[in-house]
């Protein structure tokens, strides 16, 4: 993970519920991973790919069954991964 070590990149608007203070980027990857992905902007998420790789955020997204429709479409095309991979794609065809 590269800059890793900066937790104040992390934008206010997209951890407005958590103490952003209290995140760790190895214990909270997913968390954070998938939180940007939802509710941060496209410099956020491209940031997040930086610090983590696009291999990490693909893994946690395809078996995050909960991400938003946002979020799938969001790593679905800046991933190149294919929609059925997702566990919350599955979902989204069950609805």
């Amino acid at each position: 993970m590269q800059g890793a070590d900066n937790i104040g990149f992390l934008p206010g608007y997209a951890f407005w519920d958590v103490n952003r203070e209290n995140l760790d980027f190895s214990r909270d990857k997913s968390f954070i991973i998938s939180r940007l992905f939802e509710r941060g902007k496209l410099d956020d998420v491209l940031t997040v790919i930086v610090i983590y790789g696009k291999e990490e955020a693909g893994k946690v997204l395809r078996n995050n069954k909960y991400l938003n429709r946002q979020g799938l479409f969001l790593a679905h095309a800046l991933l190149g991964l294919p929609l059925q991979e997702f566990k919350a794609y599955a979902l989204f065809k069950q609805h």
